[in-house]
């Protein structure tokens, strides 16, 4: 079975989003094996598109209204009340559709906090702890647009790491060229500012960073192969690996 196969009826749909599924397929697996073992309630589909993010960046405001519509009349057919998101640029456009959309009503939360709250209502789901020291990167997208800093912090101090916070974080984080469609638009800027930040980890001795942006991990990770540098060197980690070490799943 495919990850975009239709399965479930529940009214809490898992909406990866397109850049996970086109470029990270292996994160996707990874939040629905983590999701069914924490006994999770949800369903996929494929009929659900591209949220609309990558237009709205661009500014084409009618293409998004359109693609706004064709999808809350798919979540409306399958009674859909609330999305789960791993990609914060859905999260944030999915939260605009209120704005572009009257009947819009269906809520959006980072499945990284739906994953926070049931740890902490139950602990016991937690099958390993891994005291190990690991840095959080805040993407500019999680950070200043969604406000979402402390519950990923909070998750990794839940599984036993030692969180070792960057020179600038949260809110002031450094940007690693990855948000606002960059680098797309102009990918030679994207992977100087990238560098840059891989500069400070290397000058900070950093040799694990994780973050919740799978934009952010990609193009960290790009970069980094670019500069010759290894996980031996640099390890990069999306929050979903962290997760699945600890609750006892096989990760992608």
């Amino acid at each position: 079975m495919g990850i975009f196969d239709i399965f479930g009826n529940s009214e809490t749909s898992y909406f990866p989003g397109c850049y996970t599924s086109s470029f990270l397929a292996d994160k996707v697996e990874n939040y629905r094996k983590i999701l069914k073992k924490l006994n999770i309630d949800f369903s996929m589909s494929k009929d659900i598109l591209c949220c609309g993010g990558v237009l709205d960046e661009a500014g084409y405001e009618k293409e998004l209204r359109k693609l706004a519509r064709e999808n809350s009349e798919n979540f409306e057919k399958k009674k859909t009340k609330k999305i789960l998101v791993n990609c914060p640029l859905c999260l944030n456009t999915l939260a605009n559709y209120k704005n572009l959309l009257p009947s819009w009503n269906i809520e959006s939360e980072f499945v990284v906090l739906t994953i926070f709250n049931k740890l902490l209502e139950n602990p016991k789901l937690i099958h390993s702890y891994i005291y190990e020291p690991i840095a959080y990167y805040d993407s500019c997208y999680l950070a200043r647009y969604a406000q979402f800093t402390e519950s990923p912090r909070e998750l990794i101090k839940m599984l036993g790491y030692q969180l070792i916070e960057l020179p600038k974080h949260s809110e002031e984080t450094i940007c690693c060229g990855s948000c606002g469609g960059l680098s797309i638009t102009n990918s030679e800027l994207a992977d100087n500012i990238c560098k840059d930040f891989i500069k400070i980890l290397k000058r900070k001795k950093i040799k694990r960073i994780v973050t919740a942006d799978p934009r952010a991990y990609h193009h960290l990770r790009q970069n980094l192969r670019a500069m010759e540098i290894y996980d031996d060197q640099i390890e990069v980690l999306e929050i979903s690996d962290l997760i699945c070490d600890s609750v006892g799943v096989k990760r992608e």
